[in-house]
């Protein structure tokens, strides 16, 4: 047991102080620092991180962002201090954060970014409320992750594949919405019958399924929309409407969504050629390595610049909060589009004078 010889004791700005050091130098240290704690407000050092964050969101994020955004925080926050370990702020050195944030690489940047935001959010806090001795966040670096990219459209032999292996199949609606319509996936298993208005074949957007599996608000207000639906997948539609107009149109398990995509692939890799041993398929997998449900959603985006769609009405139908997030898709101009151009301009007669004939 620590023996003390030096203490120190007084009411400093109606506060009990009360400590004791070893050493005279000891127990100024400590004055100044316990001092200085007081003046920013200091809660107690020996608050866990767990609670600290709780006040902190509470305090500050409660009423100022979206009960849905909240949750997520609150999510996010359990995730850190599972991470971290739910330690005294008095313990929690600035090492222990990087070396926590070391271990996200193999998650995207955009997860990784969140989290290192909502650390550094704490701990400027934690510091401007006395609970660390420095802003633990001034030298915190943000490790790089894996890039999530803009995604790609599927091939034509992919198209050809995917259509088979979707007949009949569970996810087959499900798949088509995507690829059809446009929609997120999330988006696509928060909808209810009511959504899908059969009378004028639009689909309205108005929520999305959220990470902890609850339904709530599109993830931008742009995402707010109603979407057409082709003529060719109305029957499917019909098919399978229920007569309650607020029943879910798909299981909101996030599991239900990961094994229905799971089956297709696979059923795809067996129709591409890829062998089978003992009910498990065998390398090489003709199905590439980025062929996501996500890539459904791109392929509509370009279909729509193949049919000569204005980039400013394809940016509505896929919920984009910019177009400039839709050019990132309009990029890559296809031959159809610009020998569309050409006919048009042809048809026209742009900037061809009256009287003068081309040559």
């Amino acid at each position: 047991m620590a023996t003390y010889t030096h203490r120190h004791r007084e009411t400093y700005r109606n506060v009990e102080i009360d400590i004791k050091a070893a050493s005279s130098k000891e127990l100024s240290d400590k004055v100044k620092k316990r001092k200085d704690q007081i003046d920013r407000g200091f809660m107690d050092d020996t608050i866990k991180l767990s609670e600290f964050g709780k006040r902190y969101l509470e305090a500050y994020k409660l009423r100022t962002v979206s009960y849905i955004h909240y949750k997520d925080l609150h999510y996010l926050l359990g995730v850190i201090v599972a991470g971290i370990g739910d330690k005294p702020l008095c313990n929690v050195r600035p090492m222990d954060l990087q070396a926590y944030l070391n271990t996200l690489t193999h998650f995207s940047d955009s997860y990784i970014k969140k989290q290192y935001d909502l650390i550094c959010q704490l701990f400027t806090h934690a510091y401007r409320n006395g609970g660390t001795p420095t802003d633990y966040t001034l030298n915190l670096i943000k490790p790089n992750g894996k890039p999530t990219g803009n995604g790609r459209s599927i091939t034509d032999h992919e198209r050809t594949i995917l259509l088979q292996v979707l007949d009949g199949h569970r996810g087959e609606l499900f798949c088509k919405i995507m690829l059809y319509c446009g929609l997120r996936p999330s988006e696509v298993q928060a909808l209810q019958w009511c959504d899908i208005d059969l009378r004028n074949n639009v689909i309205h957007v108005s929520k999305s399924l959220k990470a902890d599996g609850t339904v709530g608000s599109p993830k931008t207000k742009s995402a707010y929309r109603s979407v057409p639906i082709p003529d060719h997948l109305v029957p499917l539609i019909r098919s399978k409407e229920s007569q309650d107009p607020f029943e879910d149109v798909f299981s909101h398990g996030l599991n239900w969504r990961r094994r229905m995509w799971d089956s297709i692939k696979r059923e795809m890799n067996i129709a591409m050629g890829c062998r089978t041993y003992r009910n498990k398929l065998l390398p090489p997998y003709p199905l590439a390595d980025d062929f996501t449900l996500y890539n459904l959603r791109h392929t509509y985006c370009t279909d729509l610049e193949k049919a000569g769609v204005p980039i400013n009405i394809a940016s509505r139908l896929m919920g984009h909060s910019s177009i400039s997030i839709t050019s990132k898709v309009y990029t890559h101009a296809s031959e159809e589009a610009l020998e569309m151009a050409r006919d048009l301009i042809n048809s026209t007669n742009i900037g061809i004078l009256p009287g003068k004939k081309s040559g």
